[in-house]
């Protein structure tokens, strides 16, 4: 359906528009003006005639031929095995079935086949036969279909419906498929259909035997259930139908058979002021296994391609990639299958691409090179959509099915690869679309927005915080809404973000481990709909699997608006609505929320039992903003350690969690010096005790929810630290937290609120320090212990100690 819908809204357009429009391709202005997709090329003399050629020959197998520039050459039969074919001037390939075989073919001119308005609707065969050793073309290595500064590729292939859904569930052992539409398809068709489970590899290849209507009949029984049903939980729709896609179109470039057999197939390359529109083509064993930019299709450093597109076509059997952007901006992806591809498929490579449009494009059985054959160390965890920048439009897709993951978002700090000097800052950028796109059945997430790429190709944590000026934090944020995802069938998690100021708005999770997790800032999810299991299920989760719809990490982060069904299977976790990561050595905040959330048929909370080894487990809290979890706006529901649970708590059994009234602040503890402060142990008033392990990487810091209001005493593992910070967040003006901490050495000074030149008097005794705003501290020399109070200030949400030996 996907396919046949951007393709009405493509061809819809008046064709004087889409003429003006087409025609206004960008390129090097210095450049000849190439012909417009729809403009004739004149005065085109026969290839078949040898009086078309200088010397008075027709070109023969084994010949290097050159069409110059002023020479327009109708292509009316398919010519012997060429070595190589340059188009200086124009090459149009006949209204007939033809057959191109040439080693290499290099356009400086014009390749046409058919145009946007006439389509070419005979076979057009194209088959590049070079060897890997064969010479390098002008820098584009071998093998290539190239298209050089000046030069054009005009392929108008049918116009064809490229991909659809199933109407109807098949089978296992089923040899006909129902289709959600009318479909143009026919005998000897061949299509791929994604799987509708956990494993991507239940994708199957078929041959179409007949067809008729929104029925086609396929030559060989389908090995595995492919599940084509819509379902409706809570007035929303989930769908799980499986995509079909087709494979094989008109007009067909391809690797030769010997050359493919080890991996080494034809590409297609567009430089900067080369143009190219492709439309209805099959692009079959191309690609270069473990070359660089050697891709099916692939612009390379192109700069502006506005009016360029590669739409509607098929690329499978890839040894390389699909569809490759590198240092290009406002291309058109359309409507496009990639099928059994090695890498990552749809490509942005460097981080200084945008303005370009990936629009309802199918995605599967995206798989990992081989051990030692990979471009990129993340090609081993390849994503069906890899976006280095976000200031592109991603719309309509579907990532149906890979070894790694479905959209990943891998912002470098800067671009990468050709495009290193760049200034954009792709972490920074804002987001240009993304929207009404589907995930499923890949062996990671469905959409990653974190981990982006170094110089070197390895990743790092990559913080995504778009801003009016990228790079610059003081900026003013600039929200990126991720809208409409649909994501299922994935055993682990379906969406992971590192940001702030991210929203996913209008998800539909279902059949996921676990729906969403956000280390991240002001992030949220909102009006979403969660679905732990439907019925949908040809195979269990995976054993050991926690079924989980939202997990609180980091934060600010919270879910509103948000629907949570069939979470209420049993297990060595039971599953459950909401939960929080597991063993988390890092801090959460105690402003982390749940709003208007509804939960049908669904255990609400459920919190394990925290890892000794994990603090972030151990400081598991979040407000109940709405009262929709615990049925009291504003209780908190907390781990179930004595430390968290104060007068007023009730046990949830079944959230194995406590429900607390009253307030929780984050409590941070910062050495300064060459001293650790963890491990540490932090005593409250009432004796309740936490020992806290530190972050593993740090043991500078530790940190803890904490009741305010309360006292708490610090015991250090090791030597005192003399130089630290003391810091509560999530507060409101007027709470405060007592802290007692064991201090060798008289001589100090303590600020408040980075307020250096004003450090706090010393308080003659405990009492006047419980009796004052903040403005004290006591020590005593006997006990050689520090009191302090660390009070938040009117206009103020935290507030901080620091104490500094002198």
């Amino acid at each position: 359906m996907q396919g046949r819908l951007a393709f009405c809204a493509r061809w819809g357009m008046p064709i004087l528009a889409l003429l003006a429009l087409m025609s206004c391709s960008a390129g090097d202005s210095t450049a000849p003006h190439a012909p417009g997709p729809d403009q004739p090329i004149l005065n085109t003399v026969p290839w078949s005639d040898a009086s078309s050629w200088a010397g008075g020959k027709v070109p023969v197998a084994g010949d290097a031929v050159t069409i110059p520039t002023g020479k327009a050459i109708l292509l009316d039969v398919s010519p012997p095995a060429l070595t190589s074919l340059q188009i200086d001037g124009s090459l149009v390939f006949d209204d007939k079935d033809i057959t191109l075989t040439a080693g290499w073919i290099m356009v400086h001119g014009t390749l046409r086949i058919g145009t946007s308005a006439a389509p070419y609707t005979k076979r057009a065969l194209i088959t590049l036969t070079a060897s890997p050793d064969g010479q390098n073309v002008q820098g584009m290595g071998n093998k290539v279909l190239g298209v050089m500064s000046g030069g054009t590729l005009d392929i108008h292939g049918e116009h064809r419906t490229t991909w659809t859904r199933l109407g109807a569930t098949a089978a296992s052992g089923a040899t006909q498929l129902t289709l959600d539409q009318t479909i143009d398809w026919r005998v000897g068709d061949r299509l791929v259909v994604a799987s509708t489970d956990f494993d991507y590899t239940q994708d199957e290849e078929l041959k179409i035997t007949a067809a008729s209507g929104a029925s086609v009949t396929i030559e060989q029984p389908l090995a595995f259930q492919h599940y084509g049903q819509i379902q409706s939980f809570a007035g929303k729709n989930v769908d799980e139908r499986a995509e079909v896609g087709l494979l094989t179109h008109n007009i067909t470039i391809q690797g030769d058979s010997v050359g493919s057999a080890g991996g080494y197939g034809g590409h297609i390359m567009v430089t900067s002021g080369g143009t190219a529109r492709v439309e209805g083509v099959e692009l079959y064993h191309m690609g270069q296994k473990s070359q660089l930019a050697r891709y099916p299709m692939h612009w390379h450093m192109a700069g502006a391609v506005d009016g360029q597109y590669f739409a509607f076509s098929s690329v499978w059997r890839s040894f390389n990639r699909c569809v490759t952007v590198h240092g290009s901006s406002n291309a058109r992806v359309e409507g496009n299958v990639c099928y059994d591809d090695i890498g990552h498929g749809y490509f942005l490579e460097d981080g200084a691409e945008t303005g370009n449009q990936f629009l309802s494009n199918l995605g599967l059985g995206t798989k990992a090179p081989a051990t030692g054959e990979q471009i990129l160390p993340t090609d081993t965890k390849p994503a069906t959509f890899w976006l280095t920048n976000p200031s592109n439009t991603i719309r309509g897709n579907a990532a149906a099915g890979s070894k790694g993951i479905g959209f990943w978002f891998a912002l470098p700090a800067s671009p990468t690869g050709l495009s290193q000097g760049s200034t954009l800052k792709p972490r920074g950028m804002a987001l240009g679309e993304f929207s009404d796109n589907v995930a499923h059945s890949n062996r990671s997430v469905a959409l990653n927005i974190d981990n982006g790429p170094k110089l070197d190709g390895t990743t790092e944590t990559a913080y995504y915080d778009p801003r009016a000026e990228p790079g610059n934090g003081d900026s003013s944020p600039i929200p990126a809404e991720f809208k409409n995802l649909v994501a299922w069938k994935q055993s682990g998690r379906a969406v992971w973000m590192r940001g702030s100021n991210l929203k996913l708005v209008g998800p539909v999770l279902a059949d996921n481990g676990i729906g969403v997790t956000f280390a991240a800032s002001d992030t949220r999810v909102e009006d979403a709909l969660f679905v732990g299991q439907t019925a949908n299920a040809p195979t269990p989760f995976p054993s050991g699997t926690v079924v989980r719809g939202y997990e609180y990490y980091d934060g600010i982060v919270g879910a509103d608006r948000a629907t949570f069904v069939n979470y209420n299977a049993s297990g060595v976790v039971p599953s459950s609505a909401l939960g929080f990561l597991r063993s988390n050595a890092f801090s959460v905040s105690t402003a982390n929320y749940a709003g208007a959330l509804t939960f049908v048929n669904s255990n609400a909370v459920y919190l394990e039992d925290p890892h000794p080894d994990s603090d972030g487990d151990k400081a598991a809290v979040f407000l109940d903003q709405a009262g929709a979890v615990t049925g009291t706006p504003n209780d908190y529901v907390v781990a179930n350690i004595p430390f968290l649970v104060a007068p007023g708590c009730t046990l949830k059994t079944a959230w194995n969690a406590q429900v607390c009234p009253g307030r929780y602040v984050e409590l941070h503890l910062n050495s300064e010096g060459a001293e650790d402060i963890a491990p540490v142990t932090l005593t409250r008033d009432d004796g309740a005790a936490v020992s806290l392990v530190g972050i593993p990487s740090d043991l500078k810091q530790a940190h803890m929810s904490v009741r305010p209001s309360r006292k708490y005493t610090l015991q250090f593992s090791g030597a005192v630290p003399l130089s630290t910070r003391f810091n509560i967040r999530q507060s409101v003006a007027g709470e405060y937290v007592r802290l007692t901490v064991p201090y060798p050495s008289a001589s100090f000074r303590v600020i408040r609120d980075y307020n250096t030149s004003k450090p706090l008097v010393a308080a003659a005794s405990l009492a006047e320090l419980d009796a004052s705003t903040g403005d004290r501290y006591y020590y005593d020399v006997g006990a050689q212990l520090l009191h302090l109070k660390a009070v938040t200030q009117v206009g103020y949400d935290s507030a901080v100690l620091f104490v500094e030996p002198q």
